[in-house]
């Protein structure tokens, strides 16, 4: 796990040397300090604002689904914008965005975010995509899932069983799903280290589980709902309700064009509005347009879990969850420094702050 964090950060070192000399905008801190203090009302897109947008993610998970169908439906285009996704490992697509390479990374916090931000890179939580809506035990929701000859019942899975055994996330044991996992494990003596960790995502841990590669997996939406058909596998845990770890991780490529941001905001806003709030699952065009962009079948995206979006893109909460989630990574010693971070140096709330308030542009 250690290892794995530390080839990221290594590439992440030369990629804030390439930040450096090619923004040549001084001290990174400075740069975090003065993007801080820009008023909401400075950074109200025109008619005129226009750009290019890149965006890295690993996969088009239902979660995404504001960026996703905004993509799918064109609307980007329609506002001025020239927004490509392009499907990148989180791990390759990191160094990116350092890099100035990518705009942003579509993604859940990790161990790796607070490394870089920590090494001077002006990283920023800018808006969530999700909240978790509270569900009974044993109900199909994302999250993690085990098999059931070794964890026992949905109702009181032994975790003691996982010792020792594979299990897989999206960020190998880092970050978010980490947390998730590593405070079930406390809860019986155990800790991250008594497992084996591997990074898979989408259809590839939803295989690995049912093949028995792996005694445990992240199981992103919707393909809970094929894990619920296998009678062999069961829900384990997942977030809590409130704040998920999905985020748009803005770099400083897109930071530095607030404008471009809040008019991309204001886009995924009204793309919400239209598609995804309620139960969007019972809305025929919706499901259509989600099935093309993940690639998952309508029938499978209807039985899915709810996910509750907000078209707002409130930042209620993001910083007290990035804040225990930092004391969990630095317990686990997975952080390269000591001296907690500000929530201040991971969040930026200024974008989100100005889509409250900017009316859209007429074009």
């Amino acid at each position: 796990m250690r290892s794995h964090t530390s080839r990221l950060i290594s590439a992440i070192t030369v990629a804030v040397t390439a930040v450096s000399l090619l923004a040549a905008c001084g001290n990174p801190a400075e740069r975090r300090a003065s993007s801080e203090r820009l008023p909401a009302g400075k950074t109200c897109p025109t008619a005129k604002t226009t750009g290019s947008i890149q965006i890295g993610m690993s996969a088009p998970l239902t979660v995404f689904a504001p960026l996703t169908l905004a993509d799918q439906t064109g609307a980007f285009k329609k506002a001025g914008l020239d927004v490509t996704v392009e499907q990148i490992p989180t791990a390759d697509s990191l160094p990116l965005v350092a890099q100035g390479k990518l705009d942003a990374q579509a993604t859940s916090y990790s161990t790796a975010h607070y490394n870089v931000v920590n090494s001077g890179v002006d990283l920023r939580f800018v808006h969530p995509f999700d909240n978790q809506v509270k569900e009974p035990p044993g109900t199909a929701v994302p999250g993690y899932w085990a098999r059931k000859d070794v964890v026992g019942s949905a109702d009181n899975p032994d975790f003691r069983a996982l010792r020792g055994k594979k299990v897989s996330t999206p960020t190998g044991g880092t970050g978010a799903s980490a947390k998730i996992l590593g405070d079930k494990l406390a809860g019986v003596g155990l800790s991250l280290s008594d497992v084996q960790m591997s990074i898979q995502v989408g259809p590839d841990a939803l295989a690995a589980l049912e093949n028995g590669a792996v005694s445990a997996a992240w199981i992103s939406a919707p393909l809970e709902i094929e894990a619920a058909k296998n009678s062999d596998l069961v829900p384990v845990a997942g977030y809590a309700p409130g704040v998920t770890g999905t985020t748009l991780l803005a770099g400083p490529k897109f930071v530095d064009r607030p404008e471009v941001l809040v008019r991309y905001l204001q886009v995924l806003s009204e793309v919400t509005e239209k598609y995804l709030q309620g139960d969007y699952r019972k809305n025929a065009e919706t499901v259509s347009l989600l099935s093309e962009a993940s690639g998952v079948k309508e029938d499978v995206i209807r039985k899915s879990a709810l996910l509750r979006f907000d078209s707002t893109f409130s930042m209620k909460g993001v910083e007290d969850y990035l804040g225990k989630l930092q004391t969990f990574l630095s317990k686990s010693n997975e952080l390269d420094y000591k001296k907690p971070l500000a929530t201040s140096e991971l969040v930026d709330t200024t974008f989100t702050e100005a889509l409250a308030t900017c009316a859209p542009p007429s074009k």
